[in-house]
C-alpha cells in the first residue's frame, strides 16, 4: 500500500512537472513577444520553469493525497467515474441524475447573486463593513440554495424517472450535468457579451462582463489547473506501469525541482532584467517568484537576497532595496551599491511672479489618462478642438512630465508641491493624503481666495484628502457611493456642475471641504440643469479672487463608446488600432463639455483676470511595452503629458524644454501673488518659461518618483541632459535602465550595461534624491 502511494506521489509530481513545463514555455513566448528587449525565450522558459517547479511539487504532492483519500485503490480516470454512475442502480442514478445539474445550477446562481449583492454593498458603505456584511449575506444564501437543491432533488428526479423510457439519458447523471454545464457556459457568455467592464447591462447576467476587465487576469488559476490537471492524468495513464523502482521515480522530479530552483536564486539576481520579464508578463511565474522571495527573506524586511530580490544584508532589517537612504551616514541602506551622498548646498530659487502684479484667478483642468496625443501636440485625428483652441492662445510646454503614472501618486504631490515619497500619505492603493501637507488651495484660502472644485471620481471624497483648502467640493457627478466609475460617462454633468460653480465663483462658502468636516457628502449642492448660462463677476471690486480645481476622468478605461463620435478608427485594422480608436472616442467627447466650460470662462465678465491650467495626471499604454494599463511603470506614454498655460496677456508660445508637475505649485502661487515659505516647495515657478524670459529654457533634470504600493513595486526615473535627454530608470536596489529618448523615443534600446553612461546617470540621480526629504510608507495589505 505505502509503495503504491510513493508511486502515485512520484506520477503526480512528475505530471505536474510536465504541465509546469507546458506553462512555462508559453509564458516564455508570450513574455518574448510583449517586450523585444527581454533575454532569449529559451532563458526566460528555463527561469520560468524553475520558479514553477517548487508549485509543480507542492501540486503534485496535493492532488496525489486527495486522490489517495477519494480512491485509496486505484485512480480512475474520468471516464470510468462516468461508467460507474451509469452502472449503479436506477434509483441512484436518478438521485445523482436530478442533484448533479441542480448544484451546478445553484452554484451559478451563488456567484450571480453574490457579485450583485457585493456591488450593491460597496455602493452603500465602506470596503471593510461591505465586505463583513457580504460574507454573512454569502452565507446565508448558500445555505439557502442548499435548501432548494435538496427540496428540488426528489420531485427533480420523479420527473426525470418518468421521462426516461422515452428519453433513457434523462437519468443519467453525465448527460444531466453536461447539459446543466452548457447552460451555464452558455449564460456566463451571454452575460460577458452583454455586460459592460462595470458589471453594468439591461438585465442581471451583465455583471459577468467584469469578466473583461483587463486587470482580472485569471491566467494564473488557469496554470495552476493545467498543473493540477497534469498531475491527476499521469498516475491515471502510467496505472499499468509496476515494478520495485516506482517509489524511487519521485526523487528525479524533487531533484529537478531543487536544481532548477537554486539555479534562479542565483541567475535571477545576476540578471535582473529576466526576473522583471517574468514578473511583468509570468502569469503564473510571477506568484511563484513571490512566494519564494518571501520564504528566502530571512530578516523579514520584505526583500530577499536571491531570486533578484535586492537584499544586500539579509541580517539587517534597516537594509533593502524599498528603504530611504539617509545621505552621507556611510551606510547604503537602499542597496543600490554606494551611500547616497550628503546634499551639496544649492542656492533657493528665486520666486518668480508675474510682470504685472495682478492676483489672478486660477482655474486649473486636469484630465485622467490623457496621453499627449492631441490635436496641439501634433497628433492628426481631430481628438481635441476645445483643448486645440486654448493651446492656440497659451504657453505650451511640449514636454511636461507627471511625478507618477498613477492617479494616487500624482495629484496630491502635484498640489502639496512636493515629489510624492516625500508627501505625508498612508500606504494604500487609493493614498489617503495627510491635513498635515499644505496644498495649493489651503495657501489660497489663507491669502484670500475662494476656493471651488468640483470631481467625477469616488477618489475626490474628502476623506482622501484632496479637497483640503477647498470652500465649495461638488461631487454631484460621481456616480453613488462607492460605484465603479470605469464605464460611466460624467463629463456632461461634470461640465454642468463646474457651470453651476462658476456663477459665482466668489460667493460665501458654506465651509470646507477638507476641513469642515463634512465627510465624505463635501459640498455637492444640486448641479442640476444650469445650462451654459453666463457668470457672475471674481475679482472684482469687493469680490474675492478665485482658485478652482476640475478633475474630468472619461478617458480611464474602460473605453464607453461615443455613437455621436467621429469613426477614429476608419481605415485601420486590428484589435490594437480598435481600442485606441475607443480612447480617442473618450478624448473627444471630455473635449467636447469641456469646451462647454472653456466657452463659460471665456465669456465670463472676470475673463480677462482668469488663468486656465490644462493637464492630465499621467498617460497611458495603449500596447506599449506589452502593457494596456498605467500606475505600475513609468515609459514615457505613461508619465508624459500635455501642459497647457493660458495667461491674459501673455503672448502665446511653445516651450521645447523639459518641465514637470513639480513646478506647477510654485507657478500657481506665483500667478496669485502668493509666496511659499523657502524649503516648502520641491519645484521652480514656470512663470519666466511663460512670460519668456530670456535663458528661462535652460536644461532642467526631471525627476519622477512612484513610491511602492500594494499593487507597484518601487519606481524611479531621472531625465537629464539636453534636448530630449537620457532617462535612468530605477527599479529600487541595484536594478537600472537607461535610454537615450533623442535616438530611442519609444525606449527599446536599453544602455545600462554601457557603465560610461550610466555611472554619471547613476551618480545624478543619487544627488537629486539627497535633496529630498524622503518618507516610508510600508504599502497597505489588500
Amino acid at each position: 500500500m505505502l509503495a503504491g502511494m510513493v508511486r502515485r506521489a512520484a506520477l503526480s509530481v512528475g505530471g505536474a512537472a510536465v504541465g509546469a513545463a507546458v506553462v512555462a514555455a508559453l509564458e516564455a513566448r508570450r513574455a518574448g513577444s510583449l517586450d523585444l528587449e527581454l533575454p532569449s525565450v529559451g532563458a526566460l522558459f528555463l527561469s520560468d520553469l524553475g520558479l514553477l517547479c517548487p508549485l509543480a511539487l507542492v501540486i503534485g504532492v496535493g492532488v496525489a493525497a486527495a486522490t489517495a483519500y477519494f480512491e485509496p485503490r486505484d485512480l480512475r480516470s474520468p471516464l470510468e467515474h462516468v461508467q460507474a454512475l451509469r452502472a449503479a442502480p436506477v434509483l441512484e442514478r436518478s438521485r445523482t441524475a436530478a442533484l448533479v445539474p441542480l448544484a451546478i445550477v445553484a452554484a451559478f446562481v451563488l456567484v450571480v447573486v453574490s457579485a450583485h449583492v457585493g456591488k450593491a454593498r460597496l455602493a452603500e458603505g465602506t470596503p471593510q463593513g461591505a465586505g463583513l456584511l457580504l460574507g454573512v449575506q454569502t452565507m446565508a444564501l448558500v445555505l439557502v440554495l442548499l435548501g432548494l437543491v435538496l427540496a428540488l432533488g426528489p420531485p427533480l428526479r420523479r420527473a426525470l424517472a418518468m421521462g426516461a423510457s422515452r428519453l433513457p439519458s434523462l437519468v443519467d447523471p453525465a448527460a444531466t450535468g453536461a447539459a446543466a454545464a452548457a447552460l451555464v457556459v452558455s449564460l456566463v457568455a451571454l452575460g460577458v457579451a452583454s455586460g459592460d467592464a462595470s458589471g453594468d447591462g439591461a438585465h442581471a447576467l451583465a455583471i459577468l462582463g467584469v469578466l473583461k476587465r483587463k486587470e482580472l487576469d485569471l491566467t494564473p488559476i488557469a496554470g495552476a489547473l493545467v498543473l493540477a490537471a497534469a498531475a491527476y492524468a499521469a498516475p491515471v495513464l502510467a496505472r499499468t506501469g509496476k515494478g520495485p523502482l516506482a517509489p524511487l521515480a519521485v526523487l528525479p522530479a524533487v531533484v529537478l525541482a531543487l536544481a532548477l530552483c537554486w539555479r534562479d536564486a542565483l541567475v535571477l539576481n545576476a540578471e535582473p532584467e529576466l526576473a522583471r520579464g517574468l514578473a511583468r508578463y509570468a502569469s503564473l511565474g510571477k506568484v511563484g517568484l513571490g512566494v519564494l522571495r518571501r520564504a528566502t527573506d530571512r530578516d523579514h524586511d520584505g526583500a530577499s537576497p536571491l531570486f533578484g530580490g535586492g537584499d544586500c544584508d539579509d541580517r539587517d532589517r534597516a537594509r533593502y532595496p524599498e528603504a530611504i537612504d539617509v545621505p552621507g551616514n556611510g551606510v547604503d541602506e537602499d542597496c543600490s551599491g554606494a551611500d547616497t551622498p550628503a546634499p551639496k548646498p544649492v542656492a533657493p530659487p528665486v520666486v518668480a511672479v508675474p510682470k504685472r502684479a495682478h492676483r489672478f484667478n486660477v482655474v486649473l483642468i486636469t484630465v485622467d489618462t490623457l496621453r499627449t496625443d492631441l490635436g496641439f501636440m501634433g497628433y492628426p485625428k481631430p481628438v481635441s478642438p476645445n483643448m486645440d483652441r486654448l493651446a492656440k492662445k497659451s504657453v505650451v510646454f511640449e514636454r511636461a512630465y507627471a511625478m507618477a503614472s498613477y492617479t494616487g501618486k500624482s495629484l496630491g504631490p502635484l498640489h502639496a508641491g512636493k515629489f510624492p515619497s516625500e508627501t505625508l500619505r498612508d500606504g494604500g492603493h487609493f493614498n489617503v493624503y495627510s491635513p498635515k501637507n499644505t496644498f495649493v488651495a489651503e495657501r489660497a484660502r489663507d491669502a484670500g481666495y475662494a476656493t471651488l472644485g468640483a470631481m467625477s471620481h469616488f477618489y475626490f471624497k474628502p476623506s482622501f484628502g484632496l479637497a483640503q483648502g477647498f470652500d465649495k467640493w461638488d461631487l454631484s457627478a460621481i456616480p453613488p457611493g462607492l460605484a465603479d466609475n470605469d464605464n460611466s460617462m460624467s463629463s456632461e454633468a461634470l461640465s454642468t456642475a463646474i457651470l453651476k460653480l462658476l456663477r459665482q465663483p466668489s460667493g460665501e462658502a458654506s465651509g470646507g471641504a477638507g476641513d469642515a468636516g463634512t465627510g465624505d457628502a463635501g459640498d455637492a449642492g444640486d448641479a442640476g440643469d444650469a445650462g451654459d448660462a453666463g457668470m457672475g463677476d471674481a475679482g472684482g471690486a469687493g469680490e474675492k479672487p478665485f482658485f478652482a480645481w476640475f478633475h474630468y476622468f472619461d478617458p480611464h478605461a474602460q473605453y464607453a463608446p461615443h455613437p455621436e463620435a467621429p469613426n477614429f478608427g476608419e481605415g485601420e485594422k486590428g484589435a490594437a488600432a480598435w481600442v485606441h480608436a475607443q480612447y480617442d472616442g473618450e478624448v473627444w467627447y471630455t473635449d467636447k463639455h469641456l469646451g462647454r466650460v472653456l466657452d463659460a470662462i471665456e465669456a465670463a465678465p472676470w475673463a480677462d483676470r482668469t488663468v486656465v491650467i490644462l493637464t492630465a495626471d499621467h498617460g497611458e499604454a495603449l500596447g506599449d511595452h506589452g502593457m494596456s494599463w498605467h500606475g505600475s511603470e513609468l515609459w514615457e506614454s505613461l508619465v508624459r503629458v500635455p501642459l497647457v498655460v493660458y495667461v491674459p496677456g501673455v503672448q502665446p508660445r511653445r516651450v521645447a524644454a523639459r518641465r514637470s508637475h513639480i513646478d506647477l505649485a510654485p507657478t500657481m502661487l506665483a500667478l496669485m501673488g502668493i509666496t511659499a515659505p523657502p524649503g516648502e516647495l520641491s519645484g521652480q515657478s514656470l512663470m519666466p518659461e511663460i512670460e519668456g524670459v530670456a535663458g528661462a529654457e535652460a536644461d532642467r533634470d526631471v525627476y519622477i518618483d512612484m513610491p511602492i504600493g500594494p499593487f507597484n513595486q518601487t519606481r524611479r526615473a531621472l531625465i537629464s541632459g539636453p534636448g530630449a535627454g537620457v532617462k535612468l530608470l530605477h527599479f529600487g536596489g541595484a536594478q537600472y535602465q537607461l535610454f537615450d529618448l533623442a535616438v530611442d523615443p519609444q525606449e527599446r534600446n536599453d544602455l545600462h550595461r554601457d557603465k560610461d553612461r550610466l555611472a554619471p546617470m547613476q551618480a545624478a540621480l543619487a544627488a537629486f534624491r539627497a535633496r529630498l526629504t524622503e518618507i516610508e510608507v510600508k504599502p497597505a495589505e489588500q
